[in-house]
């Protein structure tokens, strides 16, 4: 979809139209960006940049704190249009899907066809525009639906991947970010024809894993299959402090009470996590994260806690201030048998009981019914 949240906002309030919109909250706030109006990114502003800063660029924008549910009911619409054109969309975020078109020729036409079907059933059906590539795989797709924006199609045809990527920015390429494609442009990748010339054990001893998946991409093959939706690969919270924090005792807190909501979810899906990762972004807006893979999975709140804070204070040291702290739990399973541990102060079927009547009292009475002690510190 073309700058979804604005689109939206532009449905419901036409006044909106042809000007400089700019979804994320009050300028004066310590928000970001998250959806830009093509006239507000003429003046260089862009997803993720600090309000203020969109302000300083466009005094003239048009800021709105916008809405979830309302986007989110938009979402709906736009994927009961494309349900009716494929079995197979797996969706990618409330704004973006991918759909195969397999097997659906007959009654749909050729994908070119079907493409034109899609967009003019969401212009009819729901009022936005949308922008569509059409690939012989993922990759090709998605590159494809950004270079068509907005509100075009492109079909890259089979056997043209490699010469379409050729001349592109390497930042192109998902995957890519900012630093990475620095990273890039500092050995003299600047195109993704450039990178295609680079063997693949060159970017293998740069880039580990990610230099082999480099290799591939550049040269337009991708073996990702189309996912129906199914159930979360990962549960995760993070919060934007007030003010930036100096002092470890507050972001523990808060990092505590993440873990919390993390866990609480976690034991909702009746699901155990491996893997805990926190993320750390700075007063300098440099962001980092750090995971942590445990023997067994867990979803106790004191387990993901103590993984989690471990991670934390190897990065938060001497003067830093943090902006953002966050954590994900993710390599989720059903919980495997248990094994009782001789060595144990307190059965595993007392911790069950436990954290039971935990989320009971919360399903009744709200989440901060009852919290730890060090997850409620900020708010004393």
């Amino acid at each position: 979809m073309d700058a979804f949240f604005v689109s939206v906002e532009e449905t419901l309030d036409p006044a909106l139209k042809g000007k400089p919109v700019i979804v994320g909250g009050d300028p004066d706030g310590r928000g970001v960006v998250a959806a830009a109006s093509y006239e507000a990114r003429k003046y260089g502003i862009h997803s993720a940049m600090p309000l203020a800063r969109a302000r300083r660029l466009c005094p003239k924008a048009i800021f709105l704190r916008g809405s979830h549910r309302r986007y989110s009911e938009f979402s709906e619409r736009v994927f009961a249009v494309l349900d009716r054109y494929s079995p197979l969309v797996e969706p990618v975020s409330v704004d973006e899907a991918y759909l195969d078109h397999t097997g659906c020729e007959l009654p749909h036409g050729p994908a070119p066809e079907a493409a034109r079907r899609i967009r003019d059933a969401i212009k009819s059906a729901v009022g936005l525009n949308a922008s569509i590539g059409i690939g012989s795989n993922k990759l090709i797709a998605k590159v494809a639906s950004t270079c068509s924006k907005p509100n075009g199609m492109l079909w890259i045809l089979p056997g043209r991947e490699r010469a379409f990527l050729a001349p592109l920015s390497v930042d192109r390429i998902p995957g890519v970010g900012p630093k990475g494609g620095a990273e890039l442009k500092r050995m003299g990748v600047k195109t993704v024809g450039d990178l295609a010339r680079l063997p693949r054990e060159l970017l293998e001893e740069a880039f580990g894993k990610w230099g082999t998946a480099l290799y591939w991409k550049s040269r337009g093959v991708s073996d990702s299959e189309i996912l129906p939706p199914g159930e979360a690969k990962s549960i995760s919270h993070e919060t934007t402090f007030a003010e930036d924090l100096a002092d470890p005792r507050l972001v523990e807190s808060a990092l505590g009470y993440l873990c919390e909501k993390a866990a609480s979810r976690l034991r909702e899906t009746g699901k155990v996590a491996r893997c805990v990762t926190l993320k750390l972004r700075f007063s300098d807006f440099k962001t980092v994260t750090r995971s942590h893979t445990l023997p067994e999975g867990t979803a106790d709140d004191y387990d993901i806690y103590q993984t989690a804070v471990r991670l934390l204070r190897k990065l938060f040291v001497g003067r830093m201030r943090v902006r953002l702290v966050g954590v994900a739990l993710s390599h989720l399973t059903p919980p495997g048998p248990e094994q009782s541990d001789l060595f144990a102060t307190t059965p595993r079927e007392n911790w069950d009981c436990l954290y039971r009547g935990i989320d009971s009292l919360r399903d009744k009475y709200g989440f901060r019914a009852i919290l730890r002690a060090r997850s409620s510190l900020r708010g004393r």
